[in-house]
């Protein structure tokens, strides 16, 4: 293993699949809530409340200010998890409180009834949500040995895509339905079963030894130190970064795309049906690509990730018709399975403290969240330009941007040392 990675003594424990299924359940609660809102609930919602000509400038600055939020609270609060001394554990409280508030948040969008309330809400539930998702994080690093972490990130990335599976085609089946507010009901009570089950059903790992809880804002000061003496972490949240903006640059106006470009009315249904071919396909993959990551390396895997991210962004450069749109998400959903667990499993390798895994893996979406941040930006204020220019031409200038950003990725993430396990 690379000097990069984690110093940790040997670690002969081996935890079974169920045990990785069990601690992987609260990604299903989060990501259905994520995946319709996302997705689905926004898009239509910003355009019924701006109008056409502004939509995708109007979104891209509700989920960019949401993100921005993100990016902060979440490895904050994963920092305080660290050091947590609750009797229930470090983690639980955090995951249960904040899912609580979500649940909460998500009712207050469903009655804002201007942009200004919408956002003002959702930056809240951002708040909450990522003050459980935050702790949320370092239950890998927690309770996993070494050994089986791509396994453990496979069960991850399962979770995670099967949420939004969920979220997507029950937000889809509402926005069609003329309700999609009752959206909001169900991703609420899903969250919070979701968030009790997860308490009553997740061990906790061993509390940090006193001389380790230090002031949080100290802490944050020596781990960001800790990455300029070992860069690998850094080059895979850069690398990290650029996928999630090749990604999800398209994930956000595929609403759009299938209503506009392709000139579906009813487009709540088949844009929850082809999200679902690209999550069902990457649901599939990301299992048996964390048990190959521990096998063969993980590095590997990222890169050969993107180039299914450029291969697929270039099929919907020139897709004009459903059954095209399809195809492509097909390949993207193998872009999406193997990097959810190689590079989650690589993220956790490199972590350059063991004794700060919530702070570390928060940090992580720096990239995640950021990148969501700047391509829903980016990519609704070129959609919006480029279709002012010319009808249509702005779909084709999202879909050029996200084949640069996934090339990107892809060579970054060759910075990262190899012979790291990767």
């Amino acid at each position: 293993m690379s000097t990069e990675a984690v110093r940790q003594p040997a670690d002969n424990r081996t935890v079974s699949p169920w045990f990785l299924a069990r601690i992987s359940l609260f990604w299903v609660g989060l990501s259905t809530m994520w995946g319709g809102l996302n997705i689905v609930y926004f898009p239509d919602r910003v355009e019924s409340l701006v109008g056409t000509e502004n939509k995708g400038t109007f979104l891209g600055l509700l989920l960019f200010s949401g993100l921005l939020v993100a990016v902060v609270v979440q490895p904050l609060m994963g920092a305080v998890s660290d050091r947590s001394t609750f009797r229930i554990g470090r983690r639980r409280p955090y995951m249960v409180v904040g899912s609580l508030l979500s649940a909460a948040f998500l009712l207050l969008i469903g009655a804002a009834g201007t942009f200004p309330l919408l956002f003002a809400a959702f930056i809240m539930l951002q708040i909450s949500a990522n003050s459980a998702h935050g702790p949320y994080q370092g239950v890998i690093p927690d309770l996993v040995p070494l050994r089986q972490r791509g396994r453990a990130s496979g069960f991850f990335g399962l979770g995670n895509l099967v949420g939004t599976v969920i979220g997507a085609l029950v937000g889809g089946y509402f926005l069609d339905s003329g309700q999609p507010e009752v959206y909001l009901i169900v991703a609420a009570v899903v969250l919070t079963a979701v968030a009790i089950v997860s308490a009553l059903s997740t061990p906790e790992g061993p509390p940090p030894p006193v001389e380790d809880r230090r002031a949080v804002a100290d802490e944050l000061r020596t781990r960001v130190g800790e990455l300029r003496s070992r860069p690998g972490f850094a080059w895979l949240m850069l690398s990290r970064l650029f996928f999630f903006m090749g990604l999800l640059a398209a994930d956000n106006i595929l609403l759009f795309t299938v209503r506009e470009r392709l000139g579906m009315e009813q487009a709540g249904g088949p844009t929850s049906m082809a999200l679902g071919v690209l999550l069902i396909i990457a649901a599939i993959t990301s299992v048996p690509a964390g048990w190959l990551s521990d096998r063969f390396g993980r590095r590997r895997l990222v890169f050969i990730a993107c180039g299914f991210g450029v291969l697929a962004s270039v099929i919907l450069m020139f897709s004009f018709s459903y059954p095209q749109l399809v195809a492509a998400m097909a390949i993207m959903g193998l872009a999406v399975g193997i990097f959810t667990a190689a590079d989650w499993a690589l993220a956790i390798d490199l972590i350059p403290d063991a004794r700060a895994p919530g702070l570390y893996m928060g940090l992580t979406n720096l990239a995640t969240a950021g990148g969501d941040a700047v391509s829903t930006l980016t990519a609704g204020v070129l959609l919006d330009a480029f279709n002012r220019a010319q009808p249509l031409l702005g779909y084709t200038a999202v879909f050029g941007i996200m084949a640069v950003y996934f090339t990107i990725s892809g060579l970054v993430i060759l910075r990262v040392p190899p012979d790291a396990r990767m």
